[in-house]
């Protein structure tokens, strides 16, 4: 498993994982985001923000049948283009409640809907169950397992992912609340489960981890580490959030406290849920969207929190939330959970969140039942890589990054720079002596709004003379947002002027 270094201090010496930062870190030709400090070795009037990403205000799923008629909850979006079933891109699963059932074992449907185009959604009849007389319906199943053996289980809670390395027939995992029966044991466990199309079923005879907690758990197989990563809500301060890994899906170990509030946010608050994954476009990125629940005000709005192994979590520019909760009356002005997943759509990242104008405390089947306080799915809309920004205001600011030791010739940049900014990028040696023909001055001065801007001194953009050779970046900038550099190989006739 490849090292991935980590910050632990910032200051005029860095430490890595408690070493000198003189020894480089290696970046090779791979993406690298700005997600916490660890490329911000001397920084002055630099700071990481949070980028929000853009709310379409669309209602794209709501509760339209008797089955959702107490309320709509955890759900799952995912792009998969390898069914040969359905002309469908996009697939989710979600639970919903009805009021006749609520509140019981059996109030809980797991249902299914699928798109074409991540907007417009449908749910189709799949006459898998029976519902008040009829298999008109797109419910999955609402309890799962062998009542016989003593595991039978509502759905609650439950993260859907794809297992890459399974056999066909359990290519599909998902993790929820499991409800044991059985005399001498407690009555919650976590569930396991798996399917070879997403739409039937079956549940392993077993819990995979002792523990029970409310809200939705997330898994994925992480390749990286060649283990099955599970997190789920622990105790802590307050909610909190943790983690488990194994390599065989079936058994993990108790979770792990991995991410808590303290006295960086705001008063009497904790964080509800993990919506945890790991990114697919940039390597050793992990990100958690965990509603942050504030008691006073009673309301839920979803954080950033960002890691490069999985285990070790920062929230930086903690103050801002990353989807925030709607104007009074909006659909999400009173608690907001994000759906787990996103969809790549060209250089957009589309991801899902569910709102409601009740507030945490006003979720009862009473208020429920009221026009216009239903909980429904919206979409917001990400630039490709932008979570977190290198960023500084018009006055400018500067930092220079630990050595690195990349592989190719061009150097290029995800950055937006506002009206009158401008970001010039300066190569230096290991021990911060200035490249000649490479300095911050001989650049010339990048601006705009670009995912790959290539970046061009007097003498051109190859840097080819330094790959290998440890090197850091001297980045000065105004009014602008620096999200993530890249050197890549270029061999463009344009390689030079």
């Amino acid at each position: 498993m490849k090292h991935i270094p980590r910050v632990l201090a910032i200051s005029t010496v860095l430490f890595v994982n408690g070493i000198r930062a003189a020894e480089p870190i290696d970046v090779g030709s791979h993406k690298q985001l700005f997600l916490d400090g660890l490329f911000l070795a001397e920084a002055q009037d630099v700071s990481l923000k949070i980028q929000q990403p853009q709310k379409t205000g669309e209602v794209i799923l709501r509760p339209e049948h008797t089955w959702e008629s107490a309320s709509l909850n955890w759900f799952n979006v995912m792009q998969d283009q390898g069914r040969i079933d359905t002309r469908a891109k996009y697939r989710m699963w979600y639970e919903a409640y009805d009021i006749d059932g609520w509140p019981t074992a059996n109030d809980t449907s797991f249902c299914y809907a699928e798109s074409r185009d991540g907007v417009h959604w449908t749910k189709s009849e799949l006459g898998r169950f029976v519902y008040k007389g009829s298999d008109r319906n797109n419910i999955l199943f609402r309890q799962i397992g062998s009542k016989e053996q003593g595991n039978r289980s509502r759905v609650h809670g439950t993260g859907v992912f794809i297992d890459p390395h399974a056999s066909p027939e359990r290519r599909y995992k998902a993790v929820g609340q499991g409800l044991f029966d059985r005399p001498g044991q407690r009555p919650h466990r976590i569930a396991g489960m798996y399917s070879a199309d997403g739409l039937k079923w079956t549940r392993l005879p077993h819990p995979i981890s002792e523990l029970f907690a409310d809200s939705q758990y997330s898994g994925f197989w992480d390749a990286s580490r060649e283990r099955y990563v599970l997190f789920g809500r622990v105790g802590g301060h307050g909610r909190s959030l943790g983690r488990s890994e194994s390599s065989a899906f079936s058994r993990f170990e108790p979770l792990k406290l991995v991410a808590q509030t303290d006295d960086r946010d705001p008063p009497n608050s904790d964080l509800y849920n993990s919506a945890a994954i790991k990114y697919a476009y940039a390597p050793n990125v992990y990100l958690m969207f965990p509603s942050l629940y504030q008691h006073g005000p009673d309301t839920l709005d979803i954080r950033l929190a960002v890691s490069r192994d999985g285990i070790r979590w920062t929230r930086p520019d903690r103050q801002t939330a990353f989807i925030a909760t709607g104007e009074p009356k909006a659909f999400d002005s009173g608690s907001l959970y994000m759906g787990q997943g996103m969809i790549r759509v060209e250089d957009e990242l589309w991801l899902y969140y569910s709102g409601s104008p009740l507030r945490h405390q006003e979720a009862e089947l009473e208020n429920f039942a009221k026009p216009g306080n239903a909980r429904v799915y919206s979409r917001v809309v990400a630039q490709l890589d932008r979570f977190i920004a290198a960023t500084a205001g018009p006055s400018g600011g500067s930092f220079t990054s630990p050595p690195l030791r990349f592989i190719g010739d061009t150097l290029k940049l995800n950055v937006l720079v506002h009206k009158g900014g401008h970001v010039r990028i300066g190569l230096l040696d290991e021990d911060g002596r200035p490249l000649s023909k490479y300095s911050a001055s001989d650049c010339d001065p990048i601006v705009g709004d670009s995912l790959s801007k290539v970046v061009q001194w007097k003498a051109g953009s190859d840097v080819s003379s330094r790959a290998t050779k440890p090197t850091r970046l001297r980045v000065e900038m105004s009014g602008s947002q620096l999200f993530g550099f890249q050197f890549t190989s270029d061999k463009s006739p344009n390689k030079t002027r």
